[in-house]
């Protein structure tokens, strides 16, 4: 596999484009976990930020030996948690993309999103068709969903939430579009 894929959430529409989102990237460039989720975005920044730095904390203990046991494990850690610690909603509108790879591939799972898109060298495509079941789920799932395994596996995956989806022909571009730095882009 080659170079550890950005998983990436877009901003939403309004002032505050990435209110609630949260980052992270855990392991290492042969066995890893890349997320990127939001959560609470309608709520003031404070209140906003805390529920995000709870879910980030969460899943920062994340842990496992090949993708599918991170993955397993960072869906444990979110059932486990307290939904009073995530905002009025309680999680039901936390949107979440997980992107986990070792050397045997690349698998994605998710909640809460209104389309997933690969990026490959500036081109975008469609990895998960609208009518697959990875783009029902809403809210912290009561059981381990399933995975998506593209093919091929993109160099970033890019997730819309569905509070705020925004269509990929009005992206200013792609990195902007998800709150990355210049240095950040692959």
């Amino acid at each position: 596999m080659p170079a550890a894929p950005l998983a990436l959430l877009l901003g939403a529409p309004g002032w505050h484009p990435f209110n609630g989102h949260v980052r992270l990237r855990l392991g290492d460039a042969r066995v890893g976990l890349h997320l990127a989720g939001a959560l609470n975005s309608a709520s003031p920044p404070p209140e906003a930020f805390a529920a995000a730095g709870t879910l980030r904390t969460v899943l920062s203990m994340v842990t496992g030996g090949d993708r599918f046991a991170l993955l397993r494990d960072a869906w444990e850690r979110l059932a486990a948690l307290d939904p009073a610690t995530l905002g009025p909603a309680a999680g039901a509108d936390l949107a979440l993309l997980l992107v986990a790879f070792d050397p045997d591939g690349l698998c994605i799972a998710g909640t809460g999103l209104a389309a997933v898109w690969g990026l490959d060298g500036g081109r975008v495509r469609e990895l998960v068709p609208s009518a697959h079941p990875l783009l029902a789920l809403t809210g912290i799932p009561p059981h381990p969903p399933g995975v998506f395994v593209p093919d091929p596996a993109p160099a970033s995956v890019v997730g819309a939430a569905r509070s705020g989806a925004l269509e990929v022909a009005s992206w200013p571009s792609w990195e902007r579009a998800c709150g990355l730095l210049s240095e950040e882009a692959p």
